[in-house]
């Protein structure tokens, strides 16, 4: 039987556990046509969150229809407007003549052109013909306006909101999107991003978006639920896992669902029979092997004041600044402290909490730098 844990796409049906207070927050607020904010470290399930809930709301009166767009590979407002354009028109057009109606309708100010050859809108620019704010007002107002023309509400879900920071100038982009979501009545967003600490900059210290949205915070899974899954699991291949090692697979990751289901599974590949401390300890090598290579590189580029940075907060060191740790960990000075702080947020290895212990966003790297780096 092949591994009944799934860790290599969103997960839905049996395999989404623990997520139900979620969902339901979720849905309800899409019901109020609020908008919603999604964030934390990739592969913790915001994905099968969205999905799922929306799945959910088909079943509800009212047409609703889904824009979904990536911003993965988007480094200027201009691509942005195009994909933006491109994901709207595509759920109200279907031949060159509906999109032609629509682009002269609502976009008569905007530089697009219909490829028929691609059926998208298409457009060439240059630094001499870079989109003005008023074109850009005109094209965040399209999905509204549809929306009302073809009496549907529309959900526009976005990925990795965070790289909008990448562009030229992300401040005026925030402030456009701003002034133009807030006037929508008949379309509502969900926001979500894989860079935690870049998402904290843009809605926590930049306060960008500012009571715009209701966040829905991803809060790990229930250990015992996810150990009774882990537990049925192998029940299912005829195999057995105790209780106790589920929860020791839960707790290594510290409860991580991607990294839970990955190592569950690797642990179910390794057994014919029943599960042992030795087949843990091998699968969580395996594990740690399939992302040696991202690790050394993440470390290769960090400086060595970053790394015994790294270490201080490993060892549960609160204030950096005080002179037994400066001198402890030789971090120089309360200045470099500070620039120390700021490098390893930028590069999404630890979130710094004020009075607390510092948050390590991958708990797989957190094990790694404990157990092989850090290793005497």
């Amino acid at each position: 039987m092949e591994s009944p844990f799934e860790y290599n796409k969103y997960v839905s049906g049996a395999q989404f556990i623990g997520r139900s207070n979620e969902v339901a927050h979720l849905c309800n607020l899409i019901r109020e046509h609020k908008n919603v904010l999604i964030y934390g470290p990739a592969k913790i399930g915001k994905k099968s969150l969205v999905y799922n809930s929306l799945e959910l709301l088909r079943h509800d009166p009212g047409d609703i229809t889904l824009c979904d767009m990536d911003l993965f590979n988007i480094r200027c407002i201009e691509a942005f407007m195009l994909r933006y354009a491109n994901e709207t028109v595509s759920h109200f057009a279907a031949t060159d003549t509906e999109w032609n109606i629509i682009l002269q309708r609502y976009l008569p100010s905007s530089p697009y052109m219909m490829d028929k050859s691609s059926h998208r809108l298409q457009y060439t620019y240059t630094t001499k013909n870079l989109l003005n704010d008023r074109q850009i007002e005109e094209i965040l107002s399209l999905p509204d306006k549809l929306a009302q023309e073809y009496g549907t509400h529309i959900i526009f879900y976005f990925r990795q909101f965070q790289d909008i920071l990448l562009f030229d100038d992300p401040h005026r982009t925030f402030l456009l999107l701003e002034k133009c979501w807030k006037r929508d009545t008949h379309t509502n967003y969900i926001i979500t991003g894989d860079r935690f600490n870049a998402m904290e900059e843009i809605f926590q210290e930049k306060k960008y978006f500012y009571h715009f949205a209701d966040r829905i915070e991803m809060k790990p899974i229930d250990e015992k639920i996810f150990s009774d899954f882990i537990v049925k699991g192998f029940l299912k291949a005829g195999k057995v896992i105790h209780p106790e090692q589920a929860s020791t697979i839960y707790n290594l990751v510290e409860g991580d669902p991607w990294y839970t289901q990955h190592l569950a599974s690797i642990c179910f590949n390794l057994t014919k029979g029943y599960v042992n401390e030795g087949i843990i300890r091998q699968a969580t090598q395996h594990l740690i092997n399939l992302h040696d290579f991202e690790f050394h590189s993440i470390v290769f580029s960090l400086s060595k004041y970053q790394t015994r940075m790294i270490k201080a907060a490993l060892e549960g060191v609160v204030k950096f600044t005080s002179a037994d740790v400066l001198d402890k960990y030789r971090l120089n000075s309360s200045a470099n402290v500070s620039r120390l702080k700021e490098a390893l947020t930028k590069k999404e290895i630890i979130t710094f909490n004020e009075k607390k212990p510092a948050t390590f966003l991958d708990p797989l790297f957190r094990l790694w730098f404990v157990n092989y780096f850090f290793a005497e």
